[in-house]
């Protein structure tokens, strides 16, 4: 090599920059000679250039602490962090999870009550109305001592609740046959008798008795108007002979079954006895008339009576819990909706039975919430929990599915996590994940963008 000058003389610092007079030229590939092993890498530690021999078959060039460094491939794990798969908006493609766990579950409004109710309307003396409070002084047995209020509609042939608060004032038994009052949604209304001797009508509900143990019982009835009778046979549901307040809770829980509860308070949370559950005729349908009345007909007895009032009615339509269900988020119908108390950090988690590759999830958010951030998290255990997006909800489209993107994962459990810090409410319709993304797939379909856990920025497909 030569640096111009000749004579001999020492070798001046250089930089082999061609730019500079007799700083000596660029070196050149394929020529310049250095010690180094076959397939080795020059890398700088800051001062002097140091080698970096060849990795193993299939090792991966990687930063680690700082440093480049070849690690072993795994299969499968690509750079995981920065591997994504195409951003599915195909809702087919999405699998339900098997269950879903939520922080807390906000009280529903009910679809019917005092303040939506119409007229009453009553055949008899024995039931009278006054603001929506039923009085009753059932004391004989004869056909239709009846009042009721028309809902406009009728009720879902396989879920609704109703509840109410009983007062018993009275509670005699004189003799002879027992006296009945029966409360309820039947399919007509007050002109129409619900006896055992010719019924003609359909109807849920509970029937009460002033009877010859000398107290009264409550048990779950089911007619039709074909003629079956699902009533108790004995009493299932006993109460003392006292002025007491309960609370009742009727539901039907399917087209064949229907369940009875007697609570101590207004919460519906002290259950008297446990609640009682009954296997109830399919044919029972066109439930549109809240209703209150005597059962049975027959000859009156004297010294019978069932006295005292039903009052504070309200009716949820189409559930079978009056409170937000974390399952209305993985039901598939995007027509109800989990919704959260007011808390801060409300949440709700998935199970997908298993940990499998995961790399989309579908959200459809409900314009009822009032949180402003939330976080995509997975989790194998349900306990551990990692970031995979942060999102403003704002940038979320309110009623439609919302199909957002992550870098690849392998995990269980996926949660939807209120993370503004400020008590909110947090109401989604559904969740569903794009799982056990195939090995193929990830070998055949990848790309690498990182995706960032936290950038708000970004949009659902995470660019």
């Amino acid at each position: 090599m030569s640096f111009g000058g000749g004579g001999g003389g020492i070798l001046v610092a250089h930089t082999h920059d061609p730019a500079i007079p007799r700083d000596g030229g660029s070196l050149a590939a394929n020529a310049t000679s250095f010690s180094l092993a076959n397939q080795s890498l020059l890398v700088s530690d800051g001062v002097n250039i140091q080698e970096l021999g060849i990795g193993s078959d299939g090792d991966n060039l990687t930063s680690l602490g700082g440093a480049l460094s070849w690690e072993a491939h795994v299969a499968g794990d690509v750079l995981a962090s920065n591997l994504v798969m195409a951003n599915s908006t195909t809702i087919g493609d999405y699998t339900q999870p098997t269950s879903a766990t939520c922080s807390s579950s906000a009280a529903v409004s009910p679809t019917y009550d005092d303040g939506t109710f119409g007229a009453w309307t009553r055949t008899g003396t024995e039931f009278s109305e006054a603001a929506n409070v039923i009085s009753f002084n059932a004391t004989t047995r004869v056909t239709n001592q009846t009042i009721t209020t028309d809902l406009g509609s009728t009720l879902s042939d396989s879920a609704w609740v109703l509840r109410a608060k009983l007062i018993y004032t009275t509670l005699t038994y004189g003799g002879g046959k027992t006296t009945f009052i029966e409360f309820g949604m039947g399919s007509a209304s007050h002109s129409t008798a619900l006896d055992n001797s010719g019924i003609t009508m359909d109807f849920i509900g509970l029937q009460g008795l002033a009877e010859e143990l000398g107290y009264g019982s409550w048990g779950p009835v089911g007619y039709d108007s074909s003629g079956a009778i699902d009533n108790p046979t004995n009493p299932e549901m006993d109460t003392v002979a006292a002025t007491q307040t309960y609370y009742l809770e009727i539901k039907r829980l399917s087209t064949t079954s229907m369940s009875i509860g007697l609570y101590s308070d207004s919460a519906f949370s002290v259950l008297i006895m446990p609640i009682e559950t009954k296997v109830i005729a399919a044919t029972i349908t066109g439930l549109q008339y809240l209703r209150v009345g005597n059962g049975l007909v027959g000859s009156g007895t004297a010294g019978n009576v069932l006295g005292g009032t039903i009052e504070e009615f309200q009716i949820w339509d189409g559930v079978t819990s009056p409170t937000s269900s974390c399952a209305a988020a993985i039901d598939d119908n995007v027509a109800t909706s989990w919704l959260s108390d007011t808390e801060v950090n409300p949440n709700i988690y998935v199970d997908m039975a298993s940990s499998t590759t995961t790399s989309n999830l579908a959200l459809y958010p409900n314009a009822g919430t009032t949180e402003t951030e939330i976080k995509i998290q997975s989790s194998n255990d349900a306990l551990a929990w990692t970031d995979e997006r942060t999102i403003t909800w704002s940038n979320l489209t309110e009623g439609a599915w919302n199909y957002i993107r992550f870098n690849i994962r392998a995990a269980q459990y996926w949660r939807i996590y209120g993370s503004s810090g400020n008590a909110r409410d947090l109401q989604i319709d559904e969740i569903k994940v794009l799982d056990a993304v195939s090995d193929a797939n990830v070998r055949n379909l990848h790309g690498h963008i990182p995706i960032s856990a936290t950038d708000t920025s970004l949009n659902n497909a995470g660019v």
